[in-house]
């Protein structure tokens, strides 16, 4: 029994052992779990030590980097939020009419995760900042076109209520640009929210997202009628759960059906941060039941990336530039369908994807763009980080 023990202890020393010499000389890279760069074990220096940035890093660093972290991580999210869901469940019922908050989790209707509606007042010191810096841009580059798509979701409005924040209107208002190169996808209730977008994930569905492009094709002035769904809407997979039943570690737990529709897509080369020979997404493969794929939105339609090109082969329709986030994934294979060449930058990733920082002014000469559409919703709106011109 003795010579067990020590086996065990000795074991259980060499996995740790092993796990901190990974995390030290061959870390990894993404956190997959949260979807984020994985924090790096810090270097050593007496500065950092003193001021316990050191210290700081290091512990940071083994959040991420020891074995099996991630596992029990969501090993306990996944019970907490089991148990959270069922006490809720048992008071209300599954047809909530109104929110309901308990840890972390909100829901409203039947079993919707929303998000907090967000107030005027509470944006309006951001949505300054980013008028400001886009009006300059648009000042800088008078030979560019700029397009600006505002996503209304849950954060814009109350459900019980009815009541718009007016995020949209006060950041479309302030812009110096025309009416003609503006758009807002609205969302006016929750009913209306419910047909367009997921249950268990932050972004438009199928339906959302295909009434998006639309928009978009008129917007942009796109040559071509719009692509028309190869078929009716069919289930892919067994059961989905999106990011937001991520977030709370309800994966699996909170699920729901997952539609999509098929589309005959123009033959198009793709590029990812300079790879080519590549597909954006697993659509084909899914519908078929054929992907090896795990049944997530980026999985599905495509990730985020620092820079993805799409490139039909045509003349004389030119090219486009997407400064987007995550909810213009599901269109981009669309928009490109209108295009010779069609450039989507998330300017979270670019400079980590690509080596340098993004330039607009060199960028847009070196690929002969002309046409920019900026594109997402409250919190892209909010953040410095998509600032074309940081």
């Amino acid at each position: 029994m003795k010579c067990l023990q020590k086996l065990f202890v000795l074991a259980v020393i060499a996995f740790l052992t092993l796990g901190l010499a990974r995390s030290i000389w061959a870390p990894k890279a993404i956190n997959s779990y949260e979807n984020r760069y994985a924090e790096q074990m810090p270097a050593v220096s007496v500065a950092g030590y003193l001021d316990t940035t050191f210290q700081d890093g290091v512990e940071a660093g083994l959040m991420d980097q020891v074995p099996l972290a991630q596992t029990m991580k969501s090993l306990y999210n996944r019970t907490h939020a089991r148990w959270v869901l069922s006490m809720v469940d048992a008071l209300y019922g599954e047809e909530k009419t109104q929110y309901v908050a308990y840890e972390g989790l909100r829901l409203f209707g039947e079993n919707y995760l929303v998000n907090w509606t967000r107030t005027l007042e509470a944006s309006q010191e951001d949505l300054d900042r980013k008028i400001q810096a886009l009006n300059a841009t648009f000042a800088r580059h008078p030979e560019l076109d700029f397009y600006v798509y505002y996503i209304e979701k849950d954060t814009d409005i109350d459900f019980i209520t009815g009541e718009k924040s007016g995020l949209a209107e006060y950041l479309l208002s302030g812009l110096d640009l025309p009416a003609e190169q503006q758009a807002v996808f609205t969302v006016d209730s929750f009913a209306e929210f419910a047909q367009k977008f997921y249950k268990t994930d932050t972004h438009w569905n199928y339906a959302g997202s295909y009434e998006g492009y639309c928009q978009l094709h008129d917007l942009l002035g796109c040559q071509g009628p719009v692509l028309q769904p190869a078929g009716e809407a069919q289930l892919v997979g067994d059961a989905f759960s999106g990011v937001k039943a991520g977030n709370i570690g309800a994966e699996g737990i909170l699920t729901e059906p997952f539609y999509a529709v098929p589309y005959d897509f123009p033959a198009m080369s793709i590029s990812i941060n300079g790879a080519s020979g590549v597909d954006y997404g697993d659509q084909a493969a899914f519908l078929q039941g054929t992907s090896n794929l795990s049944l997530t939105y980026g999985n599905f339609y495509g990730g985020d990336n620092g820079e993805t090109v799409f490139s039909t082969g045509t003349q004389g329709r030119g090219s486009l530039l997407v400064l987007g986030e995550s909810f213009d994934n599901a269109i981009l294979k669309l928009l490109a369908s209108h295009y010779d060449t069609l450039y989507s930058v998330d300017l979270r990733y670019y400079e980590h994807s690509m080596g340098h920082p993004f330039d607009l002014s060199a960028y847009t000469k070196e690929h002969g763009i002309s046409s920019v559409l900026l594109l997402g919703n409250i919190d892209y709106f909010v953040q410095d980080t998509f600032d074309p011109e940081a």
